[in-house]
């Protein structure tokens, strides 16, 4: 019987085997997927993977204080790196799809794709292959490993620290954001929204109706953070290889200024507690869970 892949950590099994578990399944899926073993097309297989890849570092933030400093260290880069050898082909895709969303008048997106897609293609930027072999050695090597990370405790103390943790950075960087909404300042952001997001994924037996409600938004602020970034990134590369005029700038000026202002009203609600009232709030969750999984 094939091990389940489920991004979820069980209460009815053992807290380190279920952490192994999840690990084993983010590195297997993100092989199948560079593999060509799903249905995904080339650019999807590239995206999944580098899904996974974030996943997978959401998880050892989540466990850092059981791990410890130096597994941590390594395999946080592991992963890091694995998803840097595919970010040039999925920096392309995003960049031309981003492009495709904007409301531009009739002809003038397709002039500017036509420019993108050249520009792209004699930059080498897409290169799947290559990047594929070299993701997967990574993550082969990684995946031999994850049997020898030190996890011992059964209990929600070996997940606290890397809870507070995430959690206290996110409401840091909310407010860093609110007084200053500059895009590597967003951009920071948007990777805690997405962690917490994961955190909430990977705790959603705790209590799933409660959980998947947060864990929704936080999904939500992600996606809109991320788009505004992916809006950023156009703006900058067709400012530097193109000429896109005061019609798309203002398009992508507009279409930010309405991403940031939802996306600051979910951070107010998502970040409305301290850190350790969170914290204390899951724990109570974990505790009454564990009573109920594990009694007679």
């Amino acid at each position: 019987m094939a091990e389940s892949r489920a991004y979820r950590l069980r209460q009815d099994e053992p807290l380190p085997d279920e952490i192994a578990r999840v690990a084993r399944g983010r590195i297997d899926h993100a092989l199948d997927e560079l593999r060509g073993k799903t249905e995904s097309t080339p650019e999807e297989a590239v995206h999944e993977a580098r899904k996974d890849m974030k996943k997978l570092r959401a998880l050892l933030r989540l466990v850092r204080g059981e791990i410890g400093k130096s597994t941590f260290a390594r395999e946080n880069a592991c992963f890091r790196d694995a998803a840097r050898e595919l970010s040039g082909t999925r920096d392309s895709d995003v960049m031309l799809e981003t492009l495709a969303a904007l409301d531009l008048p009739a002809g003038l997106g397709w002039e500017l794709r036509k420019t993108m897609q050249a520009e792209l293609a004699s930059d080498g930027a897409v290169d799947r292959e290559r990047a594929a072999r070299s993701a997967i050695a990574i993550l082969r090597e990684a995946r031999g490993r994850v049997d020898a990370w030190p996890l011992e405790r059964d209990s929600f103390e070996a997940l606290a620290g890397g809870l507070g943790r995430a959690y206290r950075r996110g409401r840091r960087d909310f407010e860093a954001a609110r007084a200053e909404p500059d895009t590597e300042v967003l951009h920071e952001w948007r990777k805690r929204a997405k962690e917490l997001w994961y955190h909430h994924t990977l705790l959603r037996e705790l209590w799933p109706e409660a959980m998947n409600v947060v864990g929704d938004e936080a999904h939500a602020l992600s996606d809109k953070l991320g788009d505004d970034h992916d809006l950023a990134v156009l703006a900058a590369w067709l400012g530097e290889h193109a000429e896109p005029g005061a019609v798309v700038l203002d398009a992508v000026e507009s279409r930010r200024e309405a991403l940031q202002a939802a996306a600051f009203e979910l951070g107010a609600r998502l970040y409305a507690e301290k850190p350790g009232a969170y914290v204390r709030r899951l724990g109570r969750l974990w505790d009454a869970g564990r009573a109920l999984v594990r009694a007679p």
